[in-house]
């Protein structure tokens, strides 16, 4: 059997990609590419064909990234041979300081390499280019001393004589850095910009006039509302208890003349609760309710009961009346039985475990194979190629693990039990279908409809060029 790799032809957009790259050889760079376009590709034609004899790190977010990024290198088109090596805990610690020492392209975690980093200062001078994966995750979503995660502020530092070539899928999101009186809402993109010095950017704008559209995946997203009229209830009397706790809020700063550290904005009082000058009992009471309202839209009802059971919250409801009247099956896990038994293939996905067990068996009931990845699975990517591979296995529920290395085009539909008001990670569970339609579920009635809606809106300003939403 010949071991000659298949050859590929860039696309036209990859093209144009690779010859901004080396128009702007060591300039550092910050790539926008959304899932599914070959971020991989670029990282094999940039260490094989473009750069051929410049040293390369290539830094990844996960062990799960490390290892697809490792066997994507060697396996798809070759041209490494014995040039590749990985630092990671399939590594023996011995050796990581002589793979950095001998091999031409490394792949690493960033703690793994830190801790090297931390021991040998000298050991990465040998390297010309840093690739880093996912670069947007370098950024605090809530920033304090430093905008950067651990231990990102430690390795740039090292790096500053190296080219810098950062890829993510996206770079258009905002995050909190908290000054000493107040919280800021910046661009990821200028924080990355100011930690990784002189970046130029090629955005997904900068692809259009390529060939880039013809292989663009539309993702279509609708809301379907899920009835359940006790969920209502519950929902309303929450949020009035939220508007009166945060009125509450606002009254202690005008008496601390302290308004200005929240400017009148309610989410500046989420983001900043731990830093505001009132009681601890109004912070806690404040946390805690946000909190159980998560619950009450994404928790089998029976499971978010149990946080109802203290002297606050049985002020205002009859928890033993509660358990009596709502039912042990989510609403929304039967509207989504709805929806999987008109499909072949389906992902669901929820925040909680709770959620994910009861999915998967109401619908073992149905007779409908289910397979389930959580931060319990041991082999996630068994599971998945079960799920690709076999045409009975149908429903595939996931709470959040490793969303980012996940590519399931198999899948038909994905359905969002529950959603997190963060637009980018949002759009990057939508992309691991690779297209198609996404159902978003939503209490009818309750503020999570409302919630949802500026989600998608939010989503489609963002990222038009792959985005629809339809009329639910």
């Amino acid at each position: 059997m010949s071991d000659v790799k298949p050859k590929y032809t860039p696309r036209g957009y990859q093209e144009y990609i690779l010859d901004r790259i080396e128009e702007y050889k060591n300039t550092n760079l910050l790539l926008e590419l959304d899932c599914g376009l070959g971020k991989r590709f670029i990282t094999h034609q940039l260490v094989v064909d473009r750069f051929p004899d410049a040293r390369f790190i290539i830094i990844v977010h996960s062990s799960s990234s490390l290892a697809e990024t490792v066997d994507y290198l060697k396996g798809e088109y070759g041209g490494l041979e014995e040039d590749l090596g990985e630092i990671s805990s399939r590594v023996r610690s011995g050796i990581r300081k002589w793979i950095l020492k001998e091999k031409r392209v490394v792949v690493a975690t960033p703690q793994t390499l830190a801790n090297i980093v931390k021991r040998n200062r000298d050991i990465i001078d040998g390297f010309n280019i840093i690739l880093i994966n996912e670069v947007d995750t370098l950024v605090r979503r809530s920033s304090g001393r430093t905008a950067l995660v651990f231990p990102w502020p430690t390795l740039l530092a090292h790096m500053k004589e190296k080219w810098i070539i950062g890829m993510s899928g996206t770079l258009r999101d905002d995050h909190a850095v908290f000054t000493k009186e107040q919280v800021e809402i910046r661009k990821e993109l200028n924080t990355l910009k100011r930690y990784i010095k002189n970046s130029q950017v090629i955005s997904m704008e900068d692809l259009y006039g390529t060939d880039l559209e013809e292989y663009l995946e539309p993702t279509f997203l609708t809301m379907k509302s899920v009835t359940d009229v006790r969920i209502r209830s519950i929902s309303k009397v929450l949020d009035e208890l939220i508007r009166s706790t945060r009125s509450e809020i606002f009254h202690q700063l005008g008496e601390e003349d302290s308004l200005h550290l929240i400017e009148g904005d309610a989410r500046r009082v989420h983001m900043m609760l731990e830093r505001l000058p009132i009681t601890e009992e109004l912070k806690s009471r404040y946390s805690g309710l946000l909190m159980l309202r998560k619950y009450v839209y994404a928790m089998p009802p029976k499971r978010f009961l149990r946080m109802f059971h203290n002297d606050y919250m049985k002020h205002y409801f009859n928890v033993s009346e509660l358990q009596r009247l709502l039912p042990t099956i989510s609403a929304k896990v039967t509207k989504a039985h709805q929806l999987i038994l008109q499909r072949q293939k389906v992902v669901i996905l929820s925040s909680y475990i709770s959620m994910v067990n009861q999915m998967k068996r109401v619908l073992e009931k149905s007779n409908i194979q289910v397979l389930t990845i959580t931060g319990k699975t041991r082999d996630k990517g068994k599971v998945l190629q079960e799920f690709r591979e076999n045409p009975e296995a149908r429903a595939l529920v996931m709470s959040p693990v490793g969303e980012r290395d996940l590519d399931i085009p198999q899948a038909e539909l994905m359905i969002i039990l529950d959603a997190i008001n963060t637009s980018k990670t949002m759009y990057q569970k939508f992309k691991r279908t690779r297209g198609g339609l996404v159902v978003l579920l939503a209490y009818e009635g309750t503020s999570e409809e409302r919630k949802m809606r500026r989600l998608m809106d939010n989503i489609l300003e963002k990222y038009p060029w792959s985005t629809a939403v339809l009329d639910s």
